[in-house]
């Protein structure tokens, strides 16, 4: 996702209890018309992956092999075809031999673009399924609109710089954006010449347009 990366999505936490029913695949890198998802983009050049979307689901109770829950067709992120109707909906016993459901233990950190076809299989355990779920998307993307007008007060306080970074709404970098470092320390952006910022603010009434 790279400088800026922010969080898209207002956290979450799913639950199941036993005999909750699943959920049909969604997400994939390619629209069920043809179309390229660009919204979940997924792509690899130049040597670096890149996502448009992010999720990072932390468990916080054991998922194992038959237990249900989250499930993925592995590699389909890369794909260049429309999903068949009977695979999102498993309904087709041949196609849904290629849904496979990871175990997790508790304290796994779960990561995966959701330009890769997911979903959520029957919860089939005795204890309650319990995932926390986070999504990020570059700096100048937006998915969701939980930032609108603001993150609530109560998600900000007590939160170091580098994690308010996390949470700035979508712009550009080059905006003075305050960002994340590689060793996980909250950055300054380097400030844009005075003469752009004055002119900005003659034309646009504003520090930014």
């Amino acid at each position: 996702m790279g400088v800026g990366y922010r969080l898209d999505h207002s956290p979450l936490m799913i639950t199941q209890e036993l005999g909750a029913e699943g959920h049909t695949l969604h997400g994939g890198a390619v629209t069920e018309s043809g179309e390229p998802a660009w919204p979940l983009a997924y792509s690899f050049s130049h040597g670096q992956m890149r996502t448009q979307l992010l999720t990072v689901c932390m468990q916080l109770k054991d998922a194992g092999p038959t237990d249900g829950g989250f499930c993925v067709v592995p590699g389909s992120h890369k794909s260049n075809f429309s999903i068949p109707p009977a695979l999102a909906d498993m309904a087709d016993p041949e196609l849904a031999e290629h849904v496979r459901q990871p175990a997790i233990a508790k304290g796994d950190c779960l990561i995966f673009s959701e330009a890769v076809l997911h979903g959520t299989l029957p919860w089939t355990a005795a204890h309650q399924r319990r995932t926390v779920i986070y999504r990020f998307a570059p700096a100048g993307s937006a998915y969701g609109r939980g930032y609108e007008p603001s993150w609530p007060d109560a998600f900000l306080d007590g939160m170091t710089d580098a994690q308010r970074a996390v949470m700035e709404p979508p712009y550009h970098p080059r905006m003075n954006r305050p960002f994340v470092s590689a060793s996980g320390e909250a950055m300054t952006a380097k400030p844009r010449e005075a003469f752009k910022v004055e002119f900005d603010e003659r034309v646009f009434g504003s520090r930014y347009f």
